[in-house]
């Protein structure tokens, strides 16, 4: 039996140059406003910790720290807690993307910068090492050869790291320095920054796999909308093509990784309208692929989950109702099972295991996430840390599952999440449509429905036609559907609150970023008569500037954009009518609820001019009650804490008044 104990865990910043001096950063209680209303700081911080993880010989631990809007890189004894701080950054114009242990000693980082050529944005990646204790810090890692007799490309993507089994001064990094576009794998040296070109990009490669020996086995490319995967058993082997496919037309393999036989790749494929996870020999291609595990309702479309010694393939990890830990392997589904009896009513992931012992994530719906450390030798759970230790289960609300019918008989699937103290009468209520729109909402831990439930809004959040994770089918749906059928699924969601006297009629509103902030301003002019206000925050606008910045933004596979664009939401010119007719920007006069629309300037997914564009339209039309502010060095997620303090605040403010 696991017996479950808390560890007085906090985290121990020390300056990096005095190892024995350490300064005790203990999360305060915040005091509610009022009666079971909690501050906004509660669910607007950034998480406490991020990404923890523990070094191979589970002395260390190493982990992001966010503080006041600035994110730190530490590492800590897990004996003496003597800590050390690798890196500090604002998330001004840079970000620790992520990091890795290479060796019980030392760490490589990936960091990502914010660049702007005249009016084009776009982001940069660069590689860091540096020890446990802050020692030896290595920032020109990649250099580039400028000679008079060689010209490298500056590749703009150059943390694409994997770290090598069993070799302590390695990783393997794709670059692109040899031909734009095309990266070639080298075997870096995380000491001296020494490389040497282990695979040779045939043509046309994006990205590459490794079998579980350190092996380059898989290329992944990209020619017009065609999809080649290419393979080969060994070093000295040519490269043969192992799968192609028209990504526009056909449906989709993903190679996933290998097991421990290097012959043996698992990846995803089509089963029964659904995608599952396959295997097949590398070594015989005439041989069908074989079923590993396969969901009759979702998706499985995830990562795998390896054995503690990285070798066996035991599960996948994926999104279901809630997060889903699917095992083939009998040993860890028996753990599984004593861990989920311990802690019920969530999910509980290994992310890191060291003979034994394990480090475990565990969230829920109204568990906001919390690190742990099991010991199956004494049988001990050890809580570590508490990532938004204000945000207890208690004053967190639960979802529930819904169905919901469409006008034209189509089933969508939802959730539903009334205040803890509702009325048994209809209340105030906000529909909140997730971004993507090629994503889904999942029954787990979300702090933008948690806040607006903690204010007393009862919330739906509806997988509306398009959306990903329940079959090639229901998201074909979607396909050029925007501000049309797509945005009838929402309003029979709304229609569905009322019907059922869930939401007051007079008092519902709609809430959404991206996507979601799309079709927050569409309802608003769609059906200016069912919300009473709107929030819409970094949202597409124009879907004609959308299609031209879709190809754009990502030129290097700008044949393959450019047709998912068109296939997914429109051809510019034949489809301009259309287009023109289910873009915000062009309704303004339509819109007539209380508005707040709110977008970051530094945004690279979905450009300011969206919403400066829709502002300009909605001050011409003399729209009485609309609010529009910009983040200065705000993005598309709202990664940096005070960006997220300042929407949430503003945000706050504005929905009270409609309440």
């Amino acid at each position: 039996m696991i017996r479950t104990t808390v560890l007085l865990f906090t985290v121990l910043i020390l300056s990096a140059c005095h190892s024995n001096s350490q300064l005790l950063l203990i999360a305060k209680e915040i005091a509610p406003e009022k009666p079971g209303e909690l501050p906004i700081k509660a669910f607007a911080s950034l998480p406490l910790i991020e990404q923890l993880t523990v070094s191979p010989d589970g002395k260390h631990s190493a982990f992001l720290q966010n503080t006041d809007g600035e994110t730190v890189l530490v590492t800590q004894n897990l004996i003496t807690n003597d800590s050390h701080i690798l890196l500090k950054n604002n998330n001004d114009k840079s970000s620790i993307r992520h990091y890795a242990w290479v060796n019980n000693e030392r760490l490589i980082v990936g960091i990502m910068f914010l660049e702007q050529s005249g009016h084009f944005k776009y982001a940069k990646t660069r590689l860091f090492a540096i020890n446990r204790d802050g020692s030896n810090a290595k920032a020109d890692l990649i250099t580039i050869n400028n000679t008079f007799n060689q010209r490298d490309n500056y590749s703009q993507l150059q943390d694409n790291f994997t770290v090598l089994p069993n070799d302590p001064k390695h990783v393997l990094i794709t670059l692109d320095i040899r031909m734009l576009g095309a990266p070639d794998v080298y075997k870096l040296d995380i000491y001296t920054g020494e490389r040497e070109l282990v695979a040779y990009n045939p043509g046309h490669m994006r990205s590459w796999l490794y079998d579980q020996q350190g092996n380059v086995r898989i290329g992944i490319g990209v020619k017009e909308t065609t999809i080649r995967i290419m393979q080969h058993l060994n070093a000295e082997d040519e490269w043969r093509t192992f799968a192609e496919y028209d990504a526009i037309k056909s449906k989709k393999i993903i190679p996933l990784g290998f097991g421990e036989d290097p012959d043996w790749l698992y990846l995803l494929a089509g089963h029964q309208g659904k995608t599952a996870v396959f295997k097949t020999n590398l070594k015989h291609p005439e041989s069908q692929p074989e079923l590993v595990y396969s969901d009759p309702k979702y998706d499985v479309s995830g990562h795998l989950i390896y054995s503690a010694d990285q070798k066996r393939v035991i599960g996948i990890n994926y999104a279901a109702e809630s997060g889903k830990l699917a095992y083939w392997d009998p040993e860890a589904q028996q753990l599984q099972k004593r861990l989920d009896n311990t802690l019920p009513n969530r999910g509980n992931q290994i992310i890191t295991s060291r003979a034994r012992q394990h480090l475990i994530l565990s969230s829920g719906a109204t568990f906001a996430p919390v690190y742990y450390w099991l010991n199956e030798d004494t049988g001990q759970l050890k809580e570590l840390i508490q990532t938004y230790p204000n945000l207890k289960p208690a004053v967190l609300a639960k979802p529930e599952t819904v169905q919901i019918k469409t006008r034209d008989g189509l089933s969508l699937e939802g959730y539903l999440t009334r205040p803890l103290k509702s009325s048994t009468t209809p209340g105030p209520a906000i529909i909140f449509p997730h971004g993507g729109p090629w994503s889904r909402d999942v029954n787990s831990f979300n702090y933008w429905m948690q806040f607006m439930v903690n204010r007393g809004w009862t919330v739906l959040q509806l997988n509306f036609r398009g959306s990903t994770g329940f079959g090639a089918a229901f998201e074909k749906t979607g396909f050029q559907r925007w501000g049309l059928e797509m945005q009838d699924d929402i309003t029979d969601g709304v229609n569905w609150l009322i019907t059922g006297k869930i939401a007051d009629p007079a008092k519902i509103c709609i809430v959404g970023g991206s996507y979601g902030g799309y079709a927050a301003l569409m309802g608003l002019a769609k059906t200016p008569s069912l919300y009473r206000c709107g929030v819409s925050f970094a949202p597409v606008t124009d879907l004609s500037r959308l299609v031209a910045d879709w190809s754009d933004r990502h030129w290097l596979n700008s044949d393959l954009n450019s047709a998912m664009a068109e296939t997914r939401v429109g051809k510019t010119w034949s489809d301009r009518s259309r287009l023109k007719e289910t873009s915000p920007v062009n309704l303004a006069e339509q819109i007539r609820a209380p508005l707040l629309l709110v977008h970051g300037v530094e945004d690279r997914s979905v450009d300011i001019a969206h919403s400066r564009d829709m502002a300009s339209a909605l001050e011409n039309a003399r729209l009485k009650d609309f609010h529009y502010l910009e983040l200065e060095a705000g993005d598309h997620h709202l990664s940096r804490e005070q960006d997220r303090l300042q929407f949430f605040q503003t945000m706050d403010a504005f929905l009270k008044k409609y309440q």
